[in-house]
């Protein structure tokens, strides 16, 4: 559902010069064909052997589930930076749409001194 959303969001955020790029533990052959079925122009990118999800411990390991990645969502800067950080453990923890477009007003009054959506 998450994905599908950002799908739909993605044009908007071209217009707004904004990148999006997502990462899973699943195989690229497996991402390519979800991307493609979503009609995706951003990258999906692979975790497969989980290497990134551990450094960065945004993993769960139970005896029921084995070894389990925590969806995260970030928003960050043109540096890199991380402006906002959204764990999605549950889904209600996930991003919606209006709070990355909250995020990227927030990034710009952080860049531009030009920018006041009251204006």
């Amino acid at each position: 559902m998450q994905l599908r959303l950002l799908a739909e969001f993605q044009k908007e955020l071209a217009v707004n010069y904004c990148k999006l790029a997502v990462v899973s533990v699943d195989p690229p052959e497996v991402n390519a064909a979800f991307r493609a079925g979503l009609g995706a122009e951003f990258p999906f990118l692979s975790d497969q052997d989980r290497a990134v999800v551990r450094q960065l411990d945004m993993v769960e390991t139970s005896k029921s589930r084995g070894e389990t990645a925590i969806p995260y969502a970030f928003s960050l800067m043109p540096d890199l930076t991380v402006h906002n950080l959204y764990c999605g453990y549950w889904y209600v923890g996930r991003p919606t749409l209006d709070e990355l477009r909250q995020d990227l007003r927030a990034m710009m009054k952080k860049l531009r001194a030009d920018f006041d959506p009251q204006a």
